[in-house]
């Protein structure tokens, strides 16, 4: 966990994150390599410049990497502990790429859009990629760090309940390494709610029904809880409602930096690669994200 780390730039160098990713690694004592990936240059460029004797893409990468080398420079990384990648195709396919072939267990990239919805490319590799992704926004070294484990206790099977300790166990490591405040947040919510309003059910037939879901959400978080060592300090709570709506909430009420959050638990599903909740939850959060796959995840990147 957080052992290997892959930064992925695109084909820009952009120096706060490349900072923020150096300092992260420092702290923890993992390794860092920086991947670029750019486009491939049209042929007639490539012809163009080869007829008077210049390779392209050397030119490309000469001058991309005297621009990195100044930023891991201007980041205190020292000589030669950042490995670098540099790589031609579509960039969220040569980075999943990259994490198979090296076994990088944390994938770290940007979104551009600074507020509202994660891009289209950082989606994709929160979709796709079969490591842990970091969806990086803002900065997270100014002050006090806020991390929110956001987990699934309606579901009481063993792949849901996985999945949940393999996001908190994440979220506790985050913690340890930026010095953090932890907060443990789950949803819940009575079967078809909206039937309780029937006649068909009075005021104490609803209260105890709900009751009796809201006591599954406390046991599931208490097994939670004993299942892994957690920090002093955490605070938990427990959110009647939809979670698609609750976990932003109490995101943006707390101001979270950081949200670690399971993608989908029904990893047999063909072609299922992030489930409708969590698109929904990551859509609507301002802050950093964490996404975490369930164990046996297949990436459908070749």
């Amino acid at each position: 966990m957080f052992k290997n780390v892959l930064l992925d730039l695109g084909a820009s160098v952009d120096a706060g994150l490349i900072s923020d990713a150096v300092d992260f690694c420092r702290k923890g004592g993992v390794s860092l390599t920086v991947l670029n990936v750019f486009e491939e240059p049209p042929g007639v460029a490539v012809d163009y410049f080869g007829s008077h004797g210049k390779d392209l893409q050397d030119i490309v990468l000469e001058s991309h990497r005297a621009e990195l080398d100044e930023a891991l420079a201007e980041a205190g990384a020292d000589n030669g502990s950042v490995s670098v990648e540099s790589r031609w195709g579509k960039d969220f396919i040569e980075a999943i790429r990259l994490v198979r072939e090296k076994g990088f267990d944390l994938l770290v990239t940007a979104s551009q859009a600074q507020t509202g919805p994660p891009d289209s490319m950082a989606m994709a590799l929160m979709r796709k990629c079969p490591c842990p992704v970091w969806i990086h926004r803002g900065s997270l070294w100014k002050g006090a760090v806020r991390i929110m484990a956001a987990v699934n206790t309606s579901d009481s099977s063993e792949e849901s309940r996985a999945l949940n300790k393999k996001i908190l166990d994440h979220a506790v490591r985050l913690n340890e390494i930026l010095r953090g405040h932890l907060h443990v947040v789950t949803c819940w919510s009575g079967y078809m709610e909206s039937v309780l309003a029937s006649p068909r059910f009075s005021e104490g037939d609803k209260a105890e029904y709900l009751d009796h879901e809201r006591a599954h959400t406390e046991r599931e978080l208490e097994t939670l809880f004993a299942s892994g060592r957690l920090p002093e300090g955490i605070k938990s709570k427990i959110i009647h409602g939809n979670p698609a709506k609750g976990i932003p909430a109490y995101a943006a009420e707390q101001h979270m930096d950081v949200v670690v959050m399971g993608t989908v638990a029904r990893t047999g599903v063909p072609g299922l690669v992030v489930g409708n909740t969590a698109e929904r939850i990551a859509s609507a959060l301002d802050g950093s994200i964490l996404a975490i796959k369930p164990d046996g995840f297949v990436s459908p990147v070749d």
